[in-house]
């Protein structure tokens, strides 16, 4: 199930925050290269899930990783769905505002709810979200 919080504790805190991505999605391809452009000072690192680092860097499973995006903040958090997003935001030129919309407890339910919704809709052939 994917929640709106930290949903684990990496064994080692990265030095930069992780994003852990499937890099056989071609949704999430073109998403992380966006994402790429708008973090003009490359503060966050990109990881396809199935680079072998990714299990190791976010203290979680392939299986977990592959239900979601997944971010691993430099403090050890880690997030998934639409709560690493939100996370995210607080990485990037003027994402603070975003993040802080994204932060209220009604936008962060609407948040996880249209991230399942898009993860089904455009995610891997028989992609299997849970909600």
């Amino acid at each position: 199930m994917l929640s709106e919080g930290e949903v684990g504790r990496a064994a080692r805190s990265p030095e930069s925050p992780v994003l852990i991505y499937d890099g056989q999605c071609d949704f999430c391809q073109r998403w992380v290269s966006r994402v790429r452009v708008w973090d003009m000072k490359s503060a966050v690192r990109y990881l396809p899930l199935q680079d072998p680092q990714a299990t190791v860097i976010s203290g979680r499973q392939r299986q977990a990783l592959q239900q979601a995006v997944h971010l691993v903040r430099p403090d050890g958090a880690v997030f998934a769905g639409a709560a690493a997003a939100r996370e995210l935001l607080g990485y990037l030129p003027g994402g603070g505002i975003p993040k802080a919309i994204m932060s209220v407890p009604p936008a962060r339910r609407m948040a996880a709810r249209v991230y399942v919704w898009v993860a089904r809709r455009f995610g891997p052939v028989g992609s299997q979200v849970s909600c």
